[in-house]
């Protein structure tokens, strides 16, 4: 059984925390934290299914594969202020 290709892009990186924001195009914003490097803005990324903890998101331009931890998703803005990552699902 084939699993669904989901694509992201890069809105909104932010080097010094390691965090980035994503915007799938289902239109929905994710928050994920780079474990080795940070993709520019701008980025077409490809991979599963947006869910909290590890993934692995892959660019079909460059080839390069990013490891990350998604931190939120979900989210309806993207604007991610530091130290305001919150679980989509701890909203009212």
């Amino acid at each position: 059984m084939e699993q669904d290709v989901h694509k992201y892009r890069v809105v909104e990186p932010q080097a010094e925390a390691r965090l980035f924001t994503l915007r799938c195009s289902r239109g929905h914003y994710h928050v994920a934290r780079a474990l080795s490097l940070l993709p520019a803005v701008d980025a077409r990324l490809e991979g599963d299914k947006p869910h909290l903890g590890f993934g692995l998101l892959v660019c079909p331009n460059s080839g390069a594969v990013y490891r990350v931890i998604f931190e939120s998703i979900g989210i309806a803005e993207s604007f991610i202020a530091p130290g305001a990552v919150t679980d989509a699902r701890q909203r009212p």
